[in-house]
């Protein structure tokens, strides 16, 4: 083998190990993160209303780390109430059929209804987690994406149909219509009532949705005049 090839061969092996061990932390701190609000569950579900402490204790980790991930008890039992009633993908999705519209416009309706029926728990966690990150910087605990599992599932039928950075933009972008942060610029910039924020969301959703369909289209018909000439 020649030197370049085996320096190449080392450069790969090398960004494998950093790949997996970033991966392994990320992994860890979602391991970290999902067992204080699992422990949180099991106070709650008694009727007790656990401090912070309590918690850390029952899941067998430090005050400290818990601290990290939750700033305060409040943040931590909102955060159990509203992972308790966030929608799954089987609830939503099971008997939805795969027209691509009718499947995200139902993950829509399902994620901001929930949002807007537990605002101020939402607010509590967005609060949380824009605490953590000041404290932390780059090494702030994760956000749990809940709202991704669902629009990368809703927008299974387009694979193949669109192409994967189309695919995978449109998943970007309608995060940033699904989800808290959409609610809060609607209530909060916009000064909206929750039934006009309703129906902005799910008009910025449609708007998506149609357009990448469009760029689908308008990539299809490219390929398909390429292959006739």
């Amino acid at each position: 083998m020649a030197d370049n090839e085996r320096l190449q061969v080392r450069e790969q092996l090398a960004d494998v190990r950093a790949n997996a061990t970033e991966t392994g932390r990320v992994n860890q701190k979602l391991r970290t993160r999902q067992a204080l609000v699992d422990a949180a569950k099991e106070r709650v579900a008694t009727g007790a209303t656990p401090t912070l402490t309590e918690v850390a204790d029952l899941a067998r980790v430090s005050k400290t780390t818990a601290y990290r991930y939750f700033a305060s008890a409040d943040a931590l039992i909102a955060e159990v109430f509203f992972d308790r009633d966030f929608p799954t993908v089987d609830a939503v999705l099971g008997a939805t059929g795969d027209e691509p519209m009718t499947r995200i416009l139902a993950v829509e309706e399902a994620v901001n209804d929930v949002l807007l029926a537990h605002e101020g728990a939402m607010r509590v966690i967005v609060r949380n987690a824009i605490d953590t990150a000041l404290a932390d910087g780059d090494d702030a605990p994760l956000r749990v994406g809940r709202r991704q599992s669902l629009i990368a599932a809703a927008l299974e039928p387009l694979e193949g149909t669109l192409e994967p950075e189309v695919l995978q933009r449109l998943r970007d972008a309608l995060g940033l219509v699904i989800g808290p942060e959409a609610i809060l610029a609607a209530r909060d910039v916009c000064g909206l009532s929750p039934d006009e924020t309703r129906a902005v969301t799910r008009w910025a959703t449609e708007a998506l949705v149609a357009h990448a369909l469009v760029q689908g289209g308008a990539a299809a018909g490219r390929r398909r005049r390429g292959g006739e000439r």
